[in-house]
């Protein structure tokens, strides 16, 4: 009596029969490929901006970071730690000029030396700025104006002998604002640092009551509109990235500017160097529906606000990033 029966028959001959398919048998010997997982693995990164190509990239605010191998199937890119530049110029040659003009006379350009400035210097600053203006008119002092009870501090600059006007609209050196919302787009002026918005302002009248208020017994004296700020744009700094040209933004900005990967707040000039906080400055960004087949590179910009690159004064920074990959 035969063993073999006849399902084995049709299975070694390879013949058709009831509930049977004609197969060449390689199902048998390769696996299940819906049953096979890809291991998770994490490779965490340091880039450093001295790493860089620095014939390319001489500024350590723009540089391209090359991983030491490519990454595939990156599933999230994850900020743990690091270190940043704290110290940036409040005072830049992109903002640092505006026009003045005194009575009778043609409009000149003032230039603020870029640096970074207390309140105090930066009226020494702008003070000597005015009385180096050639064939000026008028001798100025610059000072505060101190209101004690709101705790404010505006600007108050003085001449000697003729009436001056700050412009802050009217000529070349002024603001970007969004005519919708009247929200700032770009600063190309001093104006909001010394305590000015988007307008020309006269002197004989004193502006910090909220509205312009002539001072006939100080003709010659012009008094700002709000309180100094010199870290009104400089207190947030903004990570951008992008990994073999796919932009990694996580975080959306409003008014239409652009968005980012992260926002460090800082404490501008108080240290050299901001030590990054996993607890405050951790930030991750997630690919999803499906991974992102292949990182080999990852390019870093460091911005202010309004998507501009941001003068770090030659100072290096160092960011660890945590990769989420299968393999």
């Amino acid at each position: 009596m035969s063993l073999i029966n006849r399902s084995d028959n049709y299975l070694i001959n390879n013949e058709s029969g009831p509930g049977f398919e004609k197969s060449s048998g390689q199902h048998l010997l390769m696996k299940d490929q819906s049953k096979i997982k890809r291991a998770i693995r994490q490779t965490t990164i340091v880039v450093n901006s001295r790493d860089r190509n620095f014939l390319t990239y001489p500024n350590s605010n723009h540089f391209r970071y090359t991983l030491r191998r490519p990454l595939t199937n990156v599933m999230s890119i994850e900020l743990t730690n690091g270190s940043i530049p704290s110290y940036i110029y409040n005072i830049q040659a992109t903002w640092g000029s505006f026009s003045l003009t005194e009575s009778g006379r043609n409009t000149v350009t003032i230039t603020l030396t870029p640096g970074f400035y207390t309140e105090a210097q930066l009226l020494l600053e702008l003070q000597a700025q005015l009385n180096a203006i050639p064939g000026r008119q008028n001798t100025y002092t610059v000072t505060q104006k101190v209101i004690n009870g709101r705790n404010t501090r505006f600007i108050q600059v003085t001449g000697t002998t003729v009436g001056f006007i700050f412009q802050f609209y009217s000529t070349d050196f002024r603001d970007e604002l969004d005519l919708n919302t009247l929200a700032y787009m770009a600063i190309n002026s001093p104006a909001r640092l010394l305590g000015f918005g988007f307008d020309d302002y006269a002197s004989g009248n004193d502006y910090s009551q909220g509205a312009p208020i002539a001072t006939p017994s100080s003709p010659y004296t012009l008094v700002g509109v709000l309180p100094m700020d010199l870290s009104n744009f400089l207190s947030r700094i903004y990570l951008h990235i992008e990994a073999d040209g796919r932009n990694l933004d996580r975080m959306e900005c409003g008014v239409g500017r652009k968005d980012c990967f992260h926002i460090f707040y800082i404490q501008n000039g108080q240290t050299d160097y901001t030590l990054l906080d996993k607890q405050t400055d951790h930030s991750i960004f997630e690919s999803k529906p499906s991974p992102i087949s292949r990182i080999a590179n990852l390019e870093i910009s460091i911005r202010d606000e309004f998507g501009r690159p941001l003068h770090l004064n030659m100072r290096e920074l160092s960011l660890v990033f945590e990769i989420t990959h299968l393999e």
